[in-house]
């Protein structure tokens, strides 16, 4: 028996501040540490019903858990038969309290949603679920902080429990404690069906719901009729004074089916902190908004563009950097960094219908993602007032990041497509003056059950069909392929083969972390895939993958790149692992396909093949349009390497960047006011020390042949071989 005064160990208990089904609280004072903290002794109900052991490992797991909104459980003792928890002292007001207490406004409402949801991230992630999320576990203390309390300790409803709070017939007044336990309660947990983190998002949204509006979404005068609302109604309508976002938010959080809910935490500390921001910054509405629309960059020296030049566009952590070469691409002039400070994952060249705009996918943590276009080759920028890709209020989904800029199919110049994350596909046909969100990809049955890869739910490859205008193929981390053939009202996935090793399931419809696809447009239905760990070729247009890793020193890479010439000839770059994600053996090699993945060779002349720790990304390698193609790639120590000779030999180009993440290249043509610059003819060695006249290049099927001819080592080897 505890009495006041007494002591539990080295704590002292001072005053009873609460008492609930799960055991009585008091304030203690620590005569150790010389603090004061909160001692839970558990009821003997409590230990009856799920045993010892079962709460001390349930205590311990809790007790692991460091967040500034959970409340910190510091020891756990015995006493009696018993057990009394230790944790720290929150001094506050009860959320469901305060709702009731005043209206709270929105920003009110976010700013404590966002560390609900962000302790529920912290512990999800940790494999711990709360299971008895409510307002009374929920304390603001004195400076506005949350403190969710009882982590990892609620009790787990059998079916038995369930029936019996069920068929109960005593009044809500009467059964206080089991109806503002049942008021929390999903669905699912309901139906007996057991409750997970789902369960803990349902919690979340009543939590919500409650503090914007000061009572609860469901009623009933007895525990029966709460369930039977729970089950079968939907919740009481939220008033106009809500903001539809917000509303969104919770609603989504309150949808009965588990798969139609938000599926991590996260998703729903994202979307509240854009909420949340939106209200702290909102102002009345002005006819014309206000700010510069163009962004002029000083400082810097810009490129010089001429016709027939090569342009590479080089995205970083910290900034975009353009590259400059004539089309013998021998010496570069560099310019940049453009947009400082900010991290730029996708860069494109829109060089249809006469236009030579820069697309630049700017992100800062403080400023968000902002699409920015420029058409004087960087001089100056669009320089947007409001995000340009947003998704609608009502998705309760946020902007992170645009991971990819993509030109529409021949025959729509005017159309451009943008991945982002979340995993969404946005669309303009109007050359980027107006965006919309793809909501057939969207809204697909799948997306409840996608995860994230490492970096994020991101849709990063877009590849329009070249011949048939519906079709199109996209990629996400971790989703996989999907494919469209009427323009993106539906999708279907595309991955029977690709292999998944972090799953039970090896071959699932969809749940691939796919890091890239690549496609020739002159054989449009053979694909080639860069998987997480595998290598890959379809013949199909993605029906159905094949393996194609042969010969290569492992299959786990981002990069990949197509011969701009050639359909069967593809480049990878592989790492050593997903663990180890750099060069294997710290050897810099970039493998080449000609035979479709038949066989792979190692190209390494000029690149380091000694403590060469290198890690190429996604889209850190590109190649051009000329002929011998030009192959680059950039690393994420800041490194950039060229080849002129279609990866036969290397050489460094710039470094010291930032971690580099992307790589586009361009060809300028008709540029305007700058005369026409032909293709040089390729250079022949004499056929005598004497003078030749000077002749006219020699046309390409010539050319071809006497470069063939000229470079023939593996014709003399195999001859020397068979000697």
């Amino acid at each position: 028996m505890v009495i006041l005064g007494e002591k539990l160990g080295q704590y002292r208990l001072d005053a009873k501040i609460g008492e609930g089904g799960m055991g009585v609280v008091y304030r203690a004072r620590d005569e150790e540490l010389n603090r004061d903290v909160a001692v839970k002794v558990l009821a003997a109900g409590m230990l009856e019903q799920l045993g010892k052991d079962h709460l001390l490992r349930e205590a311990q797991t809790a007790s692991a858990l460091s967040h500034p909104n959970i409340c910190t459980i510091y020891q756990v003792g015995r006493v009696d038969d018993g057990f009394y928890f230790v944790m720290e002292l929150v001094e506050g007001q009860p959320l469901s309290e305060l709702a009731r207490a005043s209206q709270l406004t929105t920003e009110a409402v976010t700013r404590y949603g966002v560390q609900i949801a962000d302790a529920l991230a912290h512990a999800h992630d940790r494999q711990i679920v709360h299971r008895d999320l409510k307002g009374a576990n929920v304390v603001i203390t004195k400076e506005g902080r949350v403190k969710v309390l009882d982590f990892g300790l609620a009790r787990r409803l059998d079916s038995e429990t369930v029936d019996a709070v069920t068929r109960m017939q005593a009044s809500v007044e009467r059964d206080r404690a089991i109806v503002g336990t049942l008021a929390y309660m999903a669905p699912e947990v309901l139906r007996g069906e057991g409750g997970g983190y789902p369960a803990d998002i349902w919690a979340l949204g009543i939590l919500l719901y409650e503090a914007a509006t000061g009572h609860l979404p469901f009623a009933g005068n007895t525990a029966y009729e709460l369930c039977a609302s729970i089950l079968q109604q939907a919740p009481t309508s939220l008033p106009s004074s809500v903001p539809p976002s917000l509303t969104a938010a919770i609603m989504r959080c309150l949808t009965k089916d588990v798969k139609d809910r938000f599926q991590r935490a996260s998703e729903v500390r994202s979307t509240l902190a854009t909420i949340q921001s939106a209200a702290i910054v909102s102002e009345p509405r002005r006819d014309e908004p206000s700010g510069p629309r163009t962004l002029v960059l000083r400082g810097i020296q810009h490129l010089d563009v001429k016709n027939g030049d090569v342009l590479l566009l080089v995205g970083t952590t910290k900034g975009a950097f353009l590259l400059r070469s004539g089309r013998d691409r021998k010496q570069w002039q560099v310019a940049g960094p453009y947009f400082h400070g900010h991290a730029i994952y996708s860069l494109s060249y829109d060089g249809r219908n006469g236009r030579h705009r820069l697309w630049a996918s700017t992100g800062s943590v403080l400023w968000g993602t902002y699409l920015r276009s420029s058409d004087d080759f960087g001089k100056t920028w669009t320089n947007p007032l409001e995000a340009n890709i947003k998704f609608p209020p009502e998705s309760g989904v946020s902007l992170k990041n645009i991971w990819k800029i993509a030109l529409g199919p021949p025959g729509a110049q005017d159309t451009l497509y943008c991945g982002v994350e979340p995993a969404a596909l946005f669309e303009s046909h109007d050359t980027g003056e107006t965006w919309s969100l793809v909501r057939g990809l969207f809204d697909h049955p799948h997306r409840p059950r996608w995860m994230p890869g490492q970096g994020g739910l991101c849709l990063h490859t877009i590849l329009p069909h070249p011949t048939q205008p519906g079709r199109m193929h996209i990629a996400i981390s971790a989703a996989g392929v999907y494919q469209t053939d009427d323009a993106g009202q539906s999708w279907q996935a595309r991955n029977r083969g690709i292999r998944v090793t972090f799953m039970p399931e090896r071959f699932p419809e969809f749940g691939q972390c796919v890091h890239k696809i690549v496609r020739h447009p002159d054989r449009p239905d053979r694909l080639f895939l860069q998987n997480h760990w595998g290598l890959y070729r379809s013949d199909d247009g993605a029906e159905s993958w094949t393996d194609i890793a042969h010969s290569v020193p492992s299959d786990f890479g981002f990069a990949m790149a197509v011969h701009p010439h050639d359909p069967d000839c593809v480049y990878i770059v592989p790492m050593e692992s997903d663990e180890f994600r750099c060069s294997p053996e710290g050897r810099l090699r970039v493998y080449r396909t000609r035979n479709a993945g038949g066989s792979w060779e190692a190209l390494t002349r000029g690149l380091p093949q000694q403590s060469a720790y290198e890690t190429v990304l996604r889209d850190g390698m590109v190649t051009d349009s000329l002929d011998p193609a030009g192959i680059y790639f950039g690393t994420r120590s800041g490194k950039l390497y060229a080849s002129r000779d279609a990866g036969q030999s290397w050489k460094e180009i710039v470094n010291g960047l930032p971690q580099i993440v992307c790589v586009t290249s361009a060809v300028v043509a008709e540029l305007p006011g700058s005369p026409s610059v032909p293709t040089p003819p390729l250079k022949r060695k004499r056929a005598s020390p004497r003078k030749v006249p000077r002749r006219k290049a020699p046309s390409k099927r010539t050319t071809k042949f006497r470069v063939a001819k000229r470079k023939s080592p593996r014709a003399r080897r195999q001859k020397r071989s068979r000697r």
